[in-house]
This record gives C-alpha cells, structure tokens and sequence, in this order.
C-alpha cells in the first residue's frame, strides 16, 4: 500500500509539473508532505516512534511532557489563572498532550479542572490514535481539529513541538552573483530534476537581505532554505486567542548569523525514513519525511509584527533543567537516566534542539522559569 501511495504522490507531482512547467521546491516539499492521503503526513500509515522514521522529545521519556507541564503551570499562574487553553498544533501520536494532563491531573487538580486541551491534527489516523491514548479520562478535556481558526480560546498557550521544521520551504542558490530560486522539473529519462530560475516572489530576496546579508556569507554557489510561512502562521496563532497568549515553540534550528553561516552552505533540507538521514528529497516523495531547520530570528522578528514579544529562546538542555529536571532525577532508575540523556547533552536533543518563548499581552514581559539559566533573546 505504501508503495502504491507512493507511486500515486509521485504520478500526481509529475502530472502538475507536465501542465505548468517546474514548480517551486515549496510546491514539491508541500505535496509531498501534505497532499491528501498521499503526503508523508496525510498517509494512514504514518508511523512516529522507534518503529517509524524518527522521533520527537516525548517519545525519549514522559519527564519531557511533565516539564512542560510546569511551564503551562506558570504561564496560567502569570495570566491570572481561571479557564485556560492549551493548543498543540502537529501533536504526533499524542505522548505530549498525555503526559502534560497525566502531570496536571495529578499535581494541579485546579488547573486541570479549568483546562481545555484543544489537537490540530490533520491526519485522521494519528487523531485515531491519539484518542486512545488519551482514554476516557482525559478526552472530557480535549478536542480536535484540522486548523487555527480566530477566537478558538480566550487566554492560554500553544504548543508547536517540531512543527516549524515542517513547514514548506523555498529552496535558493546564488549563481553568478544573484540569488536564484531552485524548481523541480521531472522528465521520464532522469525523474525529479532541479533548475534554477529568478525567485517566485520578492518576499525571498527581502528574506535574504534581511536574515543573510552580505556577499561573505552568502558567497558563489551557497545553497540554503526560506521559510516565508512562519508568517502567516504567527497572524494564524494571534487570532486564535481573543485575550493575552504564550506561544511556546521546540525546534531544532538556530539564530540568523549562525543559519547563514559560511559553513552551511548547503543549507540544512534532511530528509528521514527509517532514522536514516538522506538529502535526496526527491528519491520517494511522501515515503520520507522532509524538514529545515528553524531560523528564531525570523520567528521572534515576525512575532513582533503581531504583538509577540521574545520572552525568551535556549537550547532544550538548558530549559529543562531550569524547569527542574535535575530535580526529578534522584527518584528515577539507571533506564530512564540513559533516556533522559538525549534530552539534556551535548550533542543530543538538549543542544540542537532550542526552545523560544513568545507573548502576547499586556504589562510587563513575564520572567519564565525555563529560562531563568540563559535567556538569549538578544541575540535574535
């Protein structure tokens, strides 16, 4: 079945480049995660985990959703407490919602009492799934939909843990001294194919300008990624609540000057099936997941074009352990220990991954507990 999805994805990506010409690598990248029942994302066998082709913090170990959990905690304690919401956008097979309303049910009987637990979940087989997960106590408290939508909550919190990742992207090359826009053509003798044209849009140029300036940085033949959706997407997640908000993001990415670094020049587009990393996206559209890293910088710029101010962006070591984690560590066993690792140390989830604090609100910029060890902001 998979490979016949597949076939299908990749017929139906050949078909719209036959009538229009090369479309834009976003266009690719989006059909082949989100094409309707095709898409990496849309199949019903999408498979995350061990089992699948990777995996996010929540898999490793419950503690990861319990920390979150104590930073819901403040951030209802900081808007003033009463009804709450939290939204997670792209909740996966669902560890996440369930270990931070396990940790609230147990330890915060109020603020669970007052809880709304809002999935955005676009695949109809994960939400399956994480209805069962979720069992009948918890899913008195939670909903699900397919999209942001305004006025969803009054006040509360959104969760987007390796969202922005897979968010389509443009891909550009500098050639001859002007930045180009890669497209994928298709022809029956070679398969996908990329070739270069001027940009799309004059957002990817005023993107560059903005986040990469400079000829020593983007030199002759760099190569990297645009993600103009990230936008959109702030505006989406300001609508959704009619009263003061927090959006907390989880990614894997970095600030501006370090993105656009001359040792990145091929840019950071991975594609993943089976843990195995590949930088073909091209090999097996919609049998792979594809993703970029973020750039925060864009996030928390853009953020403030819709009212968000930078509470506060580390690496996810750092924030779990002033959250903490290390607290928690005496009571647990050698096994969890090892698991727990991959969140905290260097080289693992605890450095690549950074987690980024918006707020939306009035009064003062609240002081977060996750990032009362490090708070780079200032260097967005």
């Amino acid at each position: 079945m998979e490979k016949e999805n597949g076939k299908a994805l990749s017929r139906k990506i050949e078909g719209r480049i036959s009538s229009e010409g090369p479309i834009t690598f976003r266009e690719f990248m989006n059909m082949a995660l989100y094409e309707p029942g095709l898409g990496y994302y849309m199949r019903p066998g999408t498979e995350i985990g061990k089992a699948g082709d990777f995996y996010t913090s929540p898999h490793l170990h419950p503690v990861f959703g319990q920390m979150v959990a104590k930073q819901v905690e403040e951030m209802w304690a900081l808007l003033g407490k009463g009804p709450f919401t939290v939204i997670e956008q792209g909740p996966g097979k669902g560890y996440l919602a369930k270990d931070v309303l396990d940790y609230l049910e147990a330890g915060n009987g109020e603020l669970y009492g007052l809880l709304s637990y809002h999935m955005i979940e676009l695949n109809p087989a994960l939400e399956e799934f994480q209805r069962g997960l979720l069992g009948e106590r918890h899913q008195k408290k939670v909903s699900w939909g397919k999209a942001l939508q305004g006025k969803m909550a009054e006040k509360g919190v959104l969760l987007a843990n390796e969202l922005l990742d897979a968010f389509p992207v443009h891909l550009v090359r500098v050639r001859g001294g002007a930045l180009m826009e890669i497209r994928v053509g298709y022809a029956p003798e070679k398969g996908f194919y990329e070739v270069l044209a001027p940009p799309s849009v004059p957002e990817i140029e005023k993107y560059i300008s903005e986040f990469a300036p400079g000829e020593k940085i983007l030199p002759e033949g760099y190569r990297t990624e645009v993600n103009l959706d990230v936008r959109g997407w702030l505006r989406e997640v300001k609508a959704a609540f009619s009263g003061a908000l927090f959006l907390l993001v989880i990614d894997y990415g970095y600030p501006a000057w370090d993105y656009y670094g001359p040792e990145r020049d091929r840019g950071t587009l991975m594609c993943y099936r089976g843990h195995r990393a590949s930088e073909n996206p091209y090999r097996d559209p919609g049998g792979a997941d594809i993703t970029a890293h973020v750039n925060f910088s864009a996030l928390a710029r853009w953020g403030l074009d819709s009212g968000f101010r930078c509470a506060g962006f580390c690496p996810q070591g750092t924030y779990l352990v002033s959250l903490g984690l290390e607290d928690v560590l005496g009571a647990m066993g050698q096994a969890d220990i090892l698991k727990i690792k991959g969140l905290l140390l260097p080289g693992t989830m605890g450095q690549t991954h950074k987690v980024m604090a918006l707020y939306n609100g009035p009064g003062e910029l609240p002081a977060l507990r996750g990032f009362s060890m490090r708070n780079q902001c200032r260097v967005l």
